[in-house]
């Protein structure tokens, strides 16, 4: 009776383990399926209008499955609308494409972040993704700027566009795409067809690639600029085919006799040139026929080729100098002389800007020089290309991340009255990372931290471009060190959290001197080498801290041959915070963790000498996380 019931007993663990295993091996087989979402079908959308999601769904098990893919949306922490839900059935082991609309709220200047989750029959979920989404009628107060540069002969503009677009780049550099910087539009376009002609370097341009990647663009809501120097023109400009001096010889710049960087015609050479234009000589902004008569080549090009702007560009501050016949540049407004082509740029780009209309400017003043002068502009967009040997208005060095942090600040608030919300406008850092590197891959800390700083203290970067390329040098055609794949995707993740979380980075937020400590690990708020950077930041409605992780690795921006080392990562952040507002919810959100979602964090809030001393704990920090906390 005993081995009876034993065998009994037996009988039922096989078939309980048996059981067990089923469940277990269809549990697994329920988690096999992932869905990623390819991509929104704009970079912008304008408030009430219709968002397109594209989701890739992938069965790895081997069978068909019945799934809900379900679609909601959050502004910071807190949901928006109504979730949006689709009943589909997946084949075995394969992949298929669902598409789902997403009805954007009416507000205006607004980032959400869209997930997408995949639930089974029950409700579990599967899978989920997440893409930021931008609902704004314009792209200034959040430009997100990229660039182009391959306009050769049947190149694929609408997989460069798409690939950019994955990126939200909603406004694009056309690089070197003209004929000539005194002459923008070659002689070869016509009413019959763009054409093609070759630049001062000799590369052929194909005018049918630029028409095709502007359509391309507009129809996702990109903003196509220009570029071109705003006081520049080579060899054929000064000399008729007759070989006589031209008119524009009275408008060059020269040297001042007490500036010792040269003496003579202010110009560069460029290199050898097919065409017989490998010099570039530079202008006084401030000459009225010059003006003019750029103005005018602007104008025509936009309106050739259906552009949205002017990227205007600069070649950094030389120093002194004088007209052709060495008399200062003009005089401002309390008369008083103009010889630094930097003091010029406040009454050129009005002038610019005047000139062009409704079409759009951005500006760069190359080296943050005559950058305060660029601020208080009507320019649209504010953009520098930033060296690290070149000095701040404080004789300060821009080559560690807080230098660039603190232009970023400044532009901002020298921006307030020219900017159309009065908040400032958001500074577009372009900064030569790997710039040493001539083959491998990108460095991804060097990358990742860059964007950090910048994008924490309000302001954007131009790194992303040509489809899914990575500027390291400022010759754009040289974009021939890739992304990592691991880089691509985190570059992904962190243009869904700036999107995301737009409202919190680049609103309207300043600086503020609140206390924080971080316990058992270095730490600064000036953003030392080797230490966890805690940057405080505030509005009407949040105290924001970033924490940027520099442990184990310098803080330096310039990563010459891609060597910086990635920081250690930590875990169970215990955290100090004091304020004098009453804090209600304290959020964590970063483009490491939680594909980019924000989580409550529980506190613990004490009143001492101080002031209200909140302590909470950050479950990890890998290269940024921002703490928001709601007043």
């Amino acid at each position: 009776m005993k081995k009876r019931i034993r065998l009994i007993s037996l009988l039922l663990v096989v078939i309980l383990a048996m059981t067990s295993c089923k469940i277990d091996r269809e549990e697994e087989g329920m988690n096999t399926i992932t869905c990623k979402i390819v991509g929104t079908d704009k970079v912008r959308y304008n408030p009430g209008e219709k968002a397109s999601i594209t989701i890739e769904i992938e069965n790895l098990f081997e069978k068909e499955r019945d799934i809900m893919v379900v679609l909601s949306a959050n502004y910071l922490s807190e949901p928006v609308g109504d979730e949006e839900s689709l009943k589909i059935q997946v084949d075995k082991q394969g992949v298929q494409t669902v598409t789902l609309n997403w009805q954007t709220p009416e507000e205006d200047y607004k980032g959400y972040l869209l997930e997408v989750r995949l639930e089974d029959k029950k409700g579990k979920m599967l899978s989920q993704d997440t893409i930021g989404v931008d609902v704004s009628s314009s792209w200034v107060k959040f430009p997100r700027y990229g660039y182009l540069c391959d306009f050769e002969e049947g190149v694929d503009a609408t997989d460069k566009i798409d690939r950019m677009n994955r990126y939200h780049i909603n406004g694009i550099e056309y690089y070197d795409w003209q004929y000539l910087h005194h002459m923008p539009v070659a002689d070869t376009v016509s009413e019959d067809g763009a054409g093609m002609w070759q630049d001062w370097a000799g590369r052929s341009i194909d005018g049918d690639a630029i028409l095709s990647y502007i359509k391309e663009a507009k129809e996702k809501n990109m903003v196509n600029m220009a570029y071109n120097m705003i006081y520049a023109g080579s060899d054929t400009f000064f000399t008729n085919r007759d070989g006589k001096s031209t008119k524009a010889n009275d408008w060059k710049l020269y040297f001042a006799e007490d500036n010792d960087r040269g003496s003579g015609e202010f110009s560069f050479h460029m290199g050898t040139s097919p065409n017989g234009n490998g010099n570039l000589f530079f202008l006084n902004p401030l000459n009225n026929e010059w003006q003019e008569y750029i103005f005018d080549q602007e104008l025509k090009a936009l309106r050739t080729f259906g552009f949205d702007g002017w990227h205007g560009d600069t070649v950094g501050d030389w120093g002194k100098m004088t007209t052709s016949e060495g008399k200062p540049l003009g005089f401002n407004k309390a008369g008083d002389p103009i010889y630094l082509v930097t003091d010029t740029y406040t009454d050129f780009l009005n002038a610019a800007k005047d000139a062009l209309g409704d079409y759009y400017l951005s500006f760069n003043p190359v080296g943050a020089k005559g950058i305060e002068n660029a601020n208080v502009s009507n320019s649209d967009v504010l953009y520098t290309e930033f060296w690290p040997w070149d000095k701040d208005r404080e004789d300060g060095t821009y080559d560690t991340y807080s230098s660039l942090v603190s232009e970023v600040e400044r532009t901002m608030e020298d921006s307030k009255n020219q900017s159309f919300d009065g908040k400032g406008k958001s500074l577009v850092v372009k900064a030569y990372i790997n710039y040493e590197k001539t083959n491998g891959e990108m460095n991804t800390p060097s990358v990742l931290l860059c964007d950090a700083a910048v994008y924490a203290a309000g302001g954007s970067r131009l790194e992303l471009g040509n489809g899914d390329r990575m500027l390291h040098k400022e010759y754009y055609p040289d974009d021939n060190v890739l992304m990592s794949e691991e880089l691509t995707e985190r570059m992904k993740r962190m243009s869904d959290f700036v999107v995301a979380y737009e409202n919190l980075l680049r609103d309207g937020q300043a600086t503020v001197e609140n206390t924080v400590e971080v316990e058992e690990h270095s730490y600064s708020n000036t953003g030392e080498s080797d230490t966890i950077w805690v940057y405080s930041r505030a509005d009407a409605d949040y105290e924001i801290v970033h924490f940027i992780n520099l442990l184990g690795t310098d803080n330096l921006w310039r990563d010459e041959i891609g060597k910086k080392k990635t920081p250690e990562k930590v875990c169970n952040l215990k955290v100090t915070y004091y304020s004098d507002s009453k804090i209600k919810k304290i959020f964590l959100a970063s483009p490491d963790t939680e594909y980019g979602a924000s989580t409550e964090l529980k506190f613990v809030s004490v009143k001492d000498e101080k002031g209200i001393k909140y302590t909470f704990e950050i479950p990890s920090l890998e290269y940024w996380d921002m703490v928001y906390m709601e007043k």
